[in-house]
Order: structure tokens, then C-alpha cells, then sequence
């Protein structure tokens, strides 16, 4: 159940953000942008009648098919609320006076706009969701050839964007182009984001010390790695540890305690799954 609230949580979230950022930031602007929302500005040039939300709901129905075809019936089910939950999102603010709230100059309102949009695209990407838009062929691409989302987001939004050039010309190109590239920063940073953590590897004669002291006074996790020394090609034990970056000190200072000339190697990590981190370190097995 907590995970469904979260998912459910996240996806509602991401969506109203993104949506908040077009209908705040780039319509009221004239930014150019890639996405959805670029190919429907692209097409308001031939259907200028039509509410962007309704073209929006036009073109997540054709990338929710595609989805659904290239991806598996699981991922179009994560797509769902985002095909219905974003043109509802963009529909209800577009009605709403956003422009005149947020005057400022062009280049603050390009940076607003590609960290709200990045972070909301990020957050439903990050549970496993889909915007219900154009991060589906990339997610396509993830699936089948390895490549990252906030990366080949970059180009394809890169390529809506001249779309809209060749239409509209040059106007707003180069804040249009940062928003871009800051989409996919954003996507990247926020799908790996989480609680700062770091590795630990402690090379010490005293290892089942260290490990026990882990074990019981930290509460943190440790693994036993089989090592050689270098110098004298000696059998022996390193700890292996992974633990939050503000536990660090206290995790380093118990070690030191046991033996003050252990050696420890410490490197930061982007994300952590598993018991202690996504799963709560006392639960028993199935």
C-alpha cells in the first residue's frame, strides 16, 4: 500500500509541476520547447483554434499506443494516470492568470521553467511511471539500447525545438535551448537522486572487530571481502560497507577506535537499494 501511495503520489505530482511550468513560465514567455508540449506548439501553428490542453490530450493517446506497443502492457499501466492527469493539469492552468504572476526577466523564468518541468518529469520516472509523453521513446531507448533518458530527451527535444524554429522562427531560440538542455539535467539528477550515501572499504587486520562494531553500536550493514595484500601477498578480510554520508563520521571514528591505522577508502554513491535503505534492515525473509 505505502508503495502504491507513492507511486500514485509521485506521478500526480510530477504531472502538476510539469504542467505548472508551461502554463507559468513558457507559454506566457514564448519559449520554444521539446515534448508534448512542443509538438503542440507546433501544431497550433496549423490549428490555431485548438486549447494546447486538448492537443496535449491528442498526442499523449498516440505516445500512450506507442508505449503500450514498444514497452509492455506493465509500463502502459504506469502511463495511464499521466494520459488522463496532464491535460486535466494543463487545462486547469491554462484558465488560471499565471503569466502575471511571475514577471521577471527571460533567462529566470527559462531556469524556473527547466527545473520545475526537469523535477516533475523525474519524479514519475523515477517510480517507474511515464509522463505519458515524449519520455517515452526515450524510455524506449533505455529499454533497448542502454541509453539514458535525461540524455536522448536532450536530442529529441532538441529536434522539436527546430521544428518550431523552422515555423516561427529564431525569437527566444537560445533561452528555449538552455530550457532543453536543463530538462535533461534535471531528469537525470532527480531519477538517481536520493538521501546522500558512501561506500566504505576498510583494509585492517582487526576486520571481525570492526565488523562486529559495525554490526552492533552502528546498526550498519557489513560485507566480508577475500583480499590480498600487495606488498606482502597476505590472505586477509576487508570490510565492505555502504552507509548514509551523515553517518559517516561516526562510522569512521568507531573503526579508528578499533584499530588506528586502518586503511579506509570512501566514495560516494548515487543510490542505494536493498535492506536498510529500501527495505527495512530487521525484516524477515520471505
Amino acid at each position: 500500500m505505502k508503495q502504491k501511495l507513492k507511486f500514485f503520489g509521485s506521478v500526480l505530482l510530477g504531472n502538476l509541476l510539469l504542467a505548472f511550468s508551461i502554463c507559468a513560465f513558457v507559454v506566457p514567455c514564448g519559449f520554444m520547447l521539446g515534448g508534448t508540449t512542443g509538438i503542440c506548439l507546433a501544431l497550433q501553428a496549423f490549428l490555431p483554434g485548438l486549447p494546447l490542453s486538448v492537443l496535449s490530450a491528442f498526442v499523449v493517446v498516440v505516445l500512450f499506443i506507442l508505449g503500450w506497443a514498444c514497452l509492455g502492457k506493465q509500463f502502459a499501466a504506469t502511463s495511464v494516470m499521466s494520459t488522463v492527469i496532464y491535460p486535466i493539469c494543463m487545462a486547469l492552468f491554462e484558465h488560471l492568470p499565471l503569466g502575471d504572476l511571475f514577471k521577471a526577466d527571460l533567462l529566470t523564468c527559462a531556469i524556473f521553467a527547466s527545473v520545475i518541468a526537469g523535477f516533475g518529469i523525474g519524479l514519475v520516472i523515477r517510480v517507474g511511471g511515464s509522463t505519458g509523453g515524449m519520455d517515452i521513446p526515450p524510455c524506449i531507448l533505455q529499454k533497448y539500447k542502454g541509453v539514458p533518458v535525461g540524455t536522448s530527451m536532450i536530442f529529441f527535444d532538441g529536434a522539436i525545438v527546430l521544428v518550431q524554429v523552422l515555423l516561427g522562427g529564431t525569437e527566444g531560440l537560445l533561452h528555449s535551448l538552455l530550457i532543453v538542455f536543463l530538462i535533461g539535467v534535471v531528469v537525470n539528477k532527480t531519477v538517481v537522486s536520493g538521501e546522500n550515501a558512501v561506500q566504505i572499504i576498510i583494509i585492517s587486520p582487526e576486520h571481525d572487530k570492526i565488523r562486529t562494531q559495525l554490526l552492533s553500536a552502528m546498526d550498519t550493514g557489513a560485507t566480508m571481502l577475500n583480499i590480498e595484500t600487495g606488498y606482502t601477498g597476505q590472505a586477509q578480510k576487508a570490510v565492505f560497507c555502504v552507509t548514509y554520508a551523515k553517518h559517516y563520521p561516526r562510522v569512521r571514528d568507531a573503526v579508528l577506535k578499533v584499530d588506528p591505522k586502518a586503511f579506509i577508502v570512501t566514495t560516494d554513491v548515487k543510490n542505494v537499494n536493498g535492506r536498510g535503505y529500501t527495505i527495512a534492515r530487521h525484516t524477515e525473509n520471505p
